[in-house]
């Protein structure tokens, strides 16, 4: 068999057996129930941590005393586990937002109407968000509704990674100082439309209707993510780890006169200096002698693998300039090494003259 087909086949098995593995990691999306149209089949749960986080951040600003307590609560039940007690406290917030708007920030009370607390933790409609965050008003200024969005756009990143890309483009057209001239926000205080509203132009919100994925720490799902997330990737980590362990065989098929860089992969450098001293014994010179000619043969392109014989590594070197010295070096390393038979300084100097001379082969 050539050496490119010896090379090529594990390579591609590697490569087709990563794929493959691959595509037991995709995670399959759950669509809306044909039984119950235009309703989520189930609303995407939120990590506890990143929700306080969130709820932290909208309502900075309020000094509602009442607001602040709940807020605690909820966040101090849903962290210990208390789904029941965070659900009674959820229910206590969206009522103070209903009897008292004024008193919740309006990018909290959007945050707050679409939440619901379950068996697995609290969860977030995210179709609802974006409808009341298109529908919403605020009199916050746009430096607090640019931090608002991104802090959202943060909790929903693995629960609707559309919205959460709208907020953050929503948010950082708000922090910018030519923002509020141009599309009618006053830094004054004049009541507007929260961000995504349809006098923004280029900018929209998915559709209320759309399905969502149930991801985050409580449920122990994992989101919806492409294919070729992981098959890329995969692809090239197995390509570069076959050509890691085949790259002798690539040195070899290629040639180090073609890419001068690609000696690097056999063995030493040219230039490396060799510190070790010839030994007296005339058997071990001619071992060393046929070290020398296995790294000076890796340095111009053809290296001896550690599984190869001598004999192989020697029927390697067929057709390169050096072939006929490498055969009578290989030939005196056999008589050395496993023959058993007495090894003269003849024998030694010989495999000497014949290094001397690969070294002066012309590539």
């Amino acid at each position: 068999m050539p050496p490119w087909r010896r090379w090529l086949s594990p390579s591609l098995a590697t490569v087709l057996i990563l794929v493959a593995c691959s595509g037991a990691l995709a995670v399959p999306a759950h669509a809306a129930d044909d039984s119950n149209a235009g309703q989520l089949s189930q609303a995407p749960t939120v990590a506890p941590a990143q929700l306080a986080s969130t709820m932290g951040t909208l309502a900075q600003g309020t000094n509602d005393t009442q607001l602040q307590q709940l807020l605690s609560q909820f966040q101090s039940q849903l962290s210990s586990g208390n789904d029941s007690g965070a659900a009674s406290t959820l229910g206590q917030l969206q009522n103070l937002s209903a009897t008292q708007p004024g008193s919740v920030p309006p990018s909290l009370n959007a945050l707050l109407k679409s939440l619901s607390v379950g068996n697995n933790g609290a969860s977030v409609n995210s179709g609802l968000l974006s409808s009341l965050l298109s529908s919403g008003s605020s009199n916050e200024p746009p430096n607090k509704l640019s931090t608002d969005m991104q802090s959202l756009a943060g909790l929903m990143q693995y629960v609707n990674s559309t919205l959460a890309s709208e907020l953050l483009q929503n948010s950082s057209l708000l922090s910018q100082s030519g923002f509020a001239g141009s599309n009618g926000v006053s830094l004054g205080g004049a009541p507007v439309a929260l961000p995504s509203l349809s006098g923004s132009a280029g900018i929209s919100l998915p559709s209320a209707g759309a399905p969502s994925l149930s991801v985050g720490a409580v449920s122990g799902r994992l989101p919806s993510i492409p294919l070729t997330t992981f098959v890329i990737p995969l692809v090239v980590a197995g390509v570069a780890t076959v050509l890691f362990f085949s790259r002798g065989r690539v040195v070899r098929l290629i040639g180090s006169h073609k890419f001068p860089g690609i000696t690097l992969l056999a063995g030493k450098d040219e230039g490396e200096q060799e510190v070790l001293a010839s030994p007296s014994d005339p058997r071990k010179r001619i071992e060393f002698y046929f070290g020398k000619a296995v790294r000076l043969m890796g340095r111009r392109g053809v290296p001896k693998m550690e599984s190869e014989t001598h004999r192989e590594f020697s029927a390697n070197c067929e057709g390169t300039p050096e072939r006929p010295h490498v055969r009578t070096i290989t030939s005196l390393y056999e008589k050395a090494k496993f023959s058993g038979q007495e090894v003269r300084s003849p024998d030694a100097d010989l495999a000497a003259a014949e290094l001397s001379a690969m070294g002066k082969e012309e590539r």
